[in-house]
């Protein structure tokens, strides 16, 4: 068995360097904590080797002029954002789906430069994304299973301004080192779990990015949601 530290060091979490920014008075929580250690998170069994990048979500279609979002075979990105039935919240979810592709994209490949990262991501938020990849890329590890996006939150604050809070679930997301193609597992915890509070600005062509990212990693109710 690996040592606590030794476990630690090997899970993935979108949290592992999150932007430390204020996001909006909407959706900013009082408690909220740096969910940035370095960790990786993942359950104790081995990935399925054929997992699909279908979305969940009803939201999940290209935005117009977005690139496409490429997804390996055995890494499945999860959205489960169902529509609200306001076209302003649909538009921000549709947005925020395609952008968690778009990371998720650009982390299994290591491609800090990728198109669709650079377009879902802008602000003071992407400089604290790309350092996630950049971190995978400096352990030779890339992505593999599956994560899960579920429970949202949307406030519409002005025209341009948009809040979003959601959890997730990496309890079944894996690293994977590239040499030798060994999926890093580790034992299924609570801390697999993180709730984001997002701000989404819609830029000068009507565009919805994420500019603004704080995460609270080890949530009780990301876990019981």
């Amino acid at each position: 068995m690996r040592s606590t530290s030794t476990r630690r060091s090997t899970r993935r979490t979108a949290a592992l360097c999150c932007a430390l920014l204020a996001v909006t008075a909407a959706t900013a929580c009082g408690s909220s904590k740096p969910a940035g250690d370095g960790t990786i998170s993942g359950a104790g069994t081995a990935p399925p080797t054929s997992a699909s990048s279908t979305p969940a979500s009803p939201t999940a279609t290209l935005p117009p002029g977005a690139p496409e979002v490429a997804l390996p075979a055995d890494l499945k990105v999860t959205v489960q954002f169902p529509a609200t039935g306001d076209a302003g919240k649909d538009a921000v979810a549709q947005s925020l789906t395609y952008a968690l592709r778009a990371f998720n994209g650009a982390l299994a490949k290591g491609d800090l430069q990728d198109p669709a990262f650079k377009y879902a991501y802008d602000g003071m938020a992407r400089p604290y994304m790309a350092n996630m990849i950049d971190q995978l890329v400096k352990r030779n590890q890339t992505v593999t299973g599956e994560t899960r996006y579920y429970a949202p939150t949307i406030t519409i604050q002005d025209a341009t301004h948009a809040a979003f809070t959601y959890c997730e679930d990496q309890s079944k997301g894996y690293a994977k080192d590239k040499s030798s193609g060994k999926v890093l597992t580790s034992t299924p915890s609570v801390r697999d779990y993180t709730e984001w509070n997002l701000g989404l600005e819609k830029s000068t062509q009507g565009v919805w990015r994420v500019t603004q990212t704080l995460g609270e990693k080890g949530s009780t109710r990301c876990q019981k949601a």
